[in-house]
């Protein structure tokens, strides 16, 4: 006798209501999940099978991935011989199968030895994870992310992103918004930090691309991992400033946790406020909520000496955080960058300067400054050339040569070949289409001289 479950009878009331039409079998079939096509099979089974049409077909039958009957029994048999006391179920299995006793996995026959109590599972070892406590001075370490959220919820079509610095040992928030999370962003907020704070000890973001060139596995080469660095890896090189990449959110848990907090409380205070703008969200973040967060969530480190280094009055961090390239100086002392040729004036002008690299930095500000070694040039964008007149090509004179097949047989006006481009001459092209009756006079094939040649 088969049992039903609570689906089968589920099941079994809506195929009641369709048959006495108290449903249809659209709504039937939204209601048990299927497409109308299998609901109209199953509704005509029940009507010829009746209630047990609910069962599956295979339900009670023995399984046709079944282990052959007695394979238990004979190797928890094999199992307590002395022999084989001290095998595992893998070891065991191979025996079996080897002695022709039957093949069994592994992972059954474990089960099968601990009911049995042949085999007692080792318990699993659950790793021992400490609290990391904070830093102790504020300024060793600042925890770096972006969040891309509904910022502005639904009363704005901008979409931007939050990009965010907080200190490992006070939680102290740096932040602004930005239209998009790009190496230049990161790398202006980034700025601002430094320059506000001075240069922290170490920065711990994650493996995005603006923090780690990510080669592709089949590409990668060990030289090129070893010396590629994007400009945010090598300017903090140049400051001495310790870049840790989380392999894991977990790994930055504090400035995660910060995002959570962000995306309940600040997305409401600016609704509240009704910010529906960028610029608008940067000046409320920055005047009214930051002040406030530093107020309510920070806390007091551990040392009250702050770890923050000054700058070096010889770096421009405009200079070190910008893009650049580099452009070889020719004999003339001049180079060329976006379609423009500059020339170096003779106070710039070194005898090494030919042949070598000009290195061009596109600075975060937008200007565009010309380094050759630890030298600035001012060089002179110079006048393009006047251009030549384009002079417009002459029409062909005389006659073209008819189409001819390849027994030498002129090709008819409506041949499929007249269809395309066709090849008459020296790299010149005739259309090979056929001339329509409704065509312009001087087109026409039967057309006068003195028409076809005006």
């Amino acid at each position: 006798m088969l049992t039903l479950s609570q689906k089968d009878r589920d099941r079994l009331v809506v195929l009641h209501q369709v048959k006495a039409s108290e449903l249809s079998l659209s709504e039937a079939a939204r209601r048990l999940g299927i497409g109308v096509r299998w609901m109209r099979r199953l509704q005509r089974r029940f009507e010829r099978e009746g209630d047990p049409v609910v069962v599956h077909g295979l339900r009670g039958r023995p399984s046709n991935r079944r282990l052959e009957p007695g394979l238990r029994e004979r190797a928890l048999a094999k199992a307590r011989e002395p022999l084989y006391a001290d095998f595992g179920p893998t070891l065991l299995g191979e025996h079996l199968g080897r002695e022709g006793i039957g093949s069994v996995s592994s992972s059954t026959l474990r089960l099968w030895l601990i009911e049995a109590g042949l085999w007692t599972p080792e318990p699993r070892k659950q790793k021992h994870r400490r609290r990391r406590e904070r830093r102790a001075s504020v300024g060793e370490l600042v925890l770096m992310d972006t969040s891309i959220h509904a910022w502005l919820e639904e009363r704005s079509g901008e979409e931007i992103v939050l990009i965010a610095l907080i200190d490992d040992a006070s939680s102290r928030l740096h932040a602004r918004f930005f239209p998009r999370d790009t190496g230049a962003a990161n790398r202006r907020l980034l700025i601002d930090y430094i320059e506000r704070f001075g240069r922290m000890g170490a920065v711990y973001a994650d493996c995005a691309g603006h923090f780690r060139v990510n080669f592709n596995r089949s590409k990668r080469r060990a030289d090129d991992q070893a010396e590629a660095l994007t400009l945010i890896q090598r300017s903090l090189l140049e400051l001495d400033i310790e870049l840790i990449r989380a392999l894991s959110p977990q790994a930055k848990g504090r400035v995660e946790r910060l995002f959570g907090t962000l995306q309940d409380r600040l997305i409401k205070e600016m609704r509240v406020a009704g910010i529906g703008s960028l610029e608008e969200a940067n000046a409320f973040l920055e005047n009214h909520f930051i002040p406030f967060w530093h107020d309510r969530f920070t806390v007091t480190p551990a040392r009250a000496t702050d770890a923050h280094r000054p700058v070096p009055d010889e770096v421009v961090l405009l200079a070190l955080f910008a893009e650049t390239e580099e452009r070889t100086v020719r004999n003339d002392f001049t180079f060329r960058f976006r379609n423009q040729h500059y020339q170096i004036e003779e106070k710039d002008a070194v005898v090494a300067l030919p042949k070598s690299r000009v290195t061009i930095e596109k600075r975060l500000d937008g200007t565009v400054h010309f380094r050759w070694r630890d030298q600035y040039l001012t060089p002179t964008p110079l006048k393009a050339p006047p251009q030549p007149p384009v002079q417009p090509r002459a029409a062909p004179t005389g006659t073209a040569r008819p189409l001819t097949g390849a027994a030498g047989k002129p090709i008819p006006p409506d041949h499929p070949w007249r269809r395309f481009p066709v090849r008459v001459g020296a790299g010149r092209f005739r259309t090979s289409a056929p001339v329509a009756a409704t065509a312009p006079a001087a087109l026409r094939p039967d057309a006068p001289a003195s028409v076809a040649a005006s």
